[in-house]
């Protein structure tokens, strides 16, 4: 049994400590006007697995022996088309997906599997989606504490803009 939503173009995934403004990226997709096959966020497309086992972000050789990753979104916030979102799901079902212990790295190199299987992907690139704090114009600000989204929340009530409250 499954929930099967039919009416969305888009699955966004975010963090429970990111504040999002739902407004620009509804905008911003508007603008990108691509439904299928996208990967839309702050994408990395040239990092490398953290060797250092004090890292928070350890991978060993064995988890990831390539020296790269291949195009993947920070999970502070990203978005993916629905068609991604329903391919993910249906190789998930059939045992198909291998497990990677960094969710946002991970779906990027399902998508990147899905991209080789003939899979047309577009990576689209937001650098307002921010991996760290929070800075005026942003479109998704992360490591926010309960005090801050409600601060976030009432500058934009008032100013319907990004701009951070920098208590």
């Amino acid at each position: 049994m499954g929930t099967n939503v039919l009416s969305a173009k888009y699955v966004m995934k975010t963090d429970d400590d990111a504040f999002v403004r739902v407004d620009e990226i509804l905008s911003s997709l508007h603008q990108v006007n691509i439904s299928h096959g996208l990967l839309y966020g702050r994408v990395n497309s040239d990092s490398q697995p953290h060797r250092d086992p004090y890292s928070k972000w350890y991978i060993t050789s064995e988890e990831w022996p390539e020296e790269s990753y291949p195009p993947w979104a920070h999970g502070p916030g990203y978005i993916v088309s629905q068609d991604i979102a329903k391919e993910v799901y249906r190789k998930h079902k059939r045992g198909e997906l291998k497990m990677f212990k960094l969710e946002d790295v991970a779906m990027g190199i399902w998508i990147n599997e899905m991209k080789k299987e003939g899979f047309d992907v577009t990576y689209q690139n937001d650098g307002r989606i921010l991996v760290e704090g929070c800075e005026d114009g942003y479109v998704v600000a992360h490591y926010q504490e309960p005090r801050q989204m409600m601060c976030l929340w009432d500058k934009f009530q008032k100013t319907k803009r990004g701009n951070c409250c920098n208590e």
